[in-house]
């Protein structure tokens, strides 16, 4: 489905809006991914909000891997790299939550303390994300190059992130093993399972060149080759100079 005009028309009749440059167009799989993505971040904030702090870390990492996954319908993803590059780093604060959140409880099976406070959880993570966000747009414009960098670097702490997590959550279930949720966080390690499925095949593509936006990059598609310039232009003083190369195609 075809978004282009539409953004295109908002930033119109919105004038502070940046603009759009590139084809905008999501697939029924990226709106099915991502509206159970956002079905999970309000359950998962949810019950961070109304419940133990002991939670917080785990629940508010499940809420940020929404975001995460927001680029998919971001309209300015496309256009814009550095937005792109958050929301990679927005990926890996959020598993970096949810693995000390984890290892929270393992320590708190064993001590039954739990230190800290929800606003301090909030509040880091909001640091965490404006400090990674503030050092995107302080460094050079990402390239493509440098944006697959970013995701084989979010692939790869996520895939090792997720063994341990798997780990730490076997010697949970160990130490509460009988217990009413005891199944319930056994639950965790087969969502883990899968999570190590999916970050570690999108890794192996990436290491070897075979996921297909980067192969239709690499045999030269036209739609792909100017859909790369326009991103590259877009932020510029002159992002027109990219149309001009579409002329010429």
């Amino acid at each position: 489905m075809d978004f282009t005009e539409f953004f295109q028309f908002l930033t119109t009749i919105i004038p502070f809006l940046p603009k759009i440059y590139n084809p905008v167009i999501y697939n029924i799989s990226d709106l099915v991914l991502v509206f159970f993505w956002f079905v999970a971040a309000v359950i998962s904030f949810y019950f961070s909000y109304g419940n133990a702090r002991l939670w917080t870390s785990v629940s508010v990492g499940f809420f940020l891997i929404f975001w995460s996954q927001g680029y998919l319908l971001n309209p300015y993803a496309s256009s814009y790299f550095r937005v792109t590059a958050v929301h990679n780093i927005i990926g890996v604060v959020s598993i970096l939550l949810i693995s000390y959140g984890f290892q929270e409880y393992f320590t708190f099976t064993h001590t039954l303390e739990i230190t800290g406070s929800k606003r301090a959880i909030y509040i880091a993570t909001i640091g965490a994300i404006i400090v990674g966000a503030v050092l995107v747009y302080l460094n050079p414009k990402p390239n493509l190059f440098v944006l697959r960098n970013y995701r084989m670097a979010e692939n790869a702490i996520w895939l090792f992130l997720s063994i341990v997590n798997i780990l730490v959550i076997y010697k949970i279930y160990k130490e509460i093993k009988g217990s009413p949720i005891a199944n319930g966080i056994l639950s965790f390690a087969l969502v883990f399972f899968f999570i190590v499925m999916w970050k570690g095949s999108e890794l192996y593509l990436q290491m070897y060149q075979l996921d297909a936006s980067w192969q239709r990059l690499l045999s030269n598609d036209p739609d792909a080759v100017i859909a790369t310039l326009e991103a590259a232009f877009a932020d510029n003083a002159a992002p027109a100079s990219s149309r001009a190369r579409r002329s010429r195609c």
